[in-house]
């Protein structure tokens, strides 16, 4: 039996009321907020009502920590600008909020990481820690030319190979010449978390983030797991991609929830 509670949770921003949901545990250790992860995506992770809910797993895996979560749908599709304005405004809502508290931890996956980045800039005083899962650092279309590669390789490799294969194009990627943006500037701890599985970004992202965070970044690589922390052997397309019998593993989320709670 899970030992938390769901509560729905409206926050008025400019223009829109963003719907959330707040779990919260018994045992209340720590507490996070989920960053939009941008498009059509729902708070759950979801492009479209497939039953994998990723971001949910976590959030209620974290709870089973006793790590209160705030996650929220946006908007749909808009601009940046006001995805980052909404979640901005949602932050310092909800760290008044006594079950979040004044300096909770951001998590953002994939282009959310982006968003929990620049906030925690914003919001110095209200971010605690960042834990930022598979982030995008190099230039669009590298990242599009590395997943069309790895696509295009695995889906001719036979399973067997697949993760080998994957591995040297991995490393081919990584021993490239980085374009990247100026030094990020942080205030506060971030883990960097990232699976070796991982054909959507490649790994080398999440180490040339660390490298760029002046001290303040913690990697964390897992061995088998994929762009959503899902334990896998062999590669998927994007229709198998999103299977609702998938499981984020428990293992990644139990490192996380450790890294979260304050020492």
């Amino acid at each position: 039996m899970k030992d938390f509670s769901i509560f729905a949770i409206d926050f008025p921003v400019e223009g829109a009321v963003l719907k959330g949901e707040l779990i919260v545990p018994s045992d209340q250790r720590g507490s996070v907020i989920f960053a939009p992860s941008g498009g059509l995506a729902d708070r759950d992770g979801n492009d479209e009502d497939v039953g994998f809910a990723p971001l949910l797993q976590v959030a209620e895996g974290l709870a089973d920590h006793g790590i209160v979560s705030l996650r929220f749908d946006g908007r749909g599709i808009t601009s940046p600008q006001t995805t980052l304005e909404d979640f901005l405004a949602l932050i310092q809502q909800a760290t008044r909020l006594p079950e979040i508290g004044e300096t909770p931890c951001l998590i953002g996956h994939n282009v959310g990481c982006t968003l929990a980045l620049v906030a925690a800039n914003r919001l110095v005083e209200q971010v605690g820690k960042l834990v930022l899962i598979a982030p995008p650092i190099s230039p669009l279309n590298e990242l599009l030319a590395y997943r069309a590669q790895a696509g295009e390789l695995l889906s001719i490799s036979p399973p067997e190979t697949q993760m080998q294969a994957l591995a040297v194009l991995q490393t081919d990627y990584a021993q490239r010449k980085a374009f990247l943006p100026g030094g990020f500037s942080i205030p506060c701890p971030a883990l960097v978390v990232q699976g070796t599985m991982d054909w959507i970004f490649p790994p080398a992202e999440s180490q040339r983030l660390v490298a760029q965070l002046a001290g303040k970044g913690t990697r964390l690589l897992l061995d088998g797991l994929d762009h959503w922390l899902v334990s896998t052997t062999t590669w998927r397309n994007a229709q198998e991609n999103l299977s609702p019998d998938f499981i984020v593993s428990p293992i990644a989320i139990s490192q996380i929830a450790e890294w979260v709670i304050p020492k």
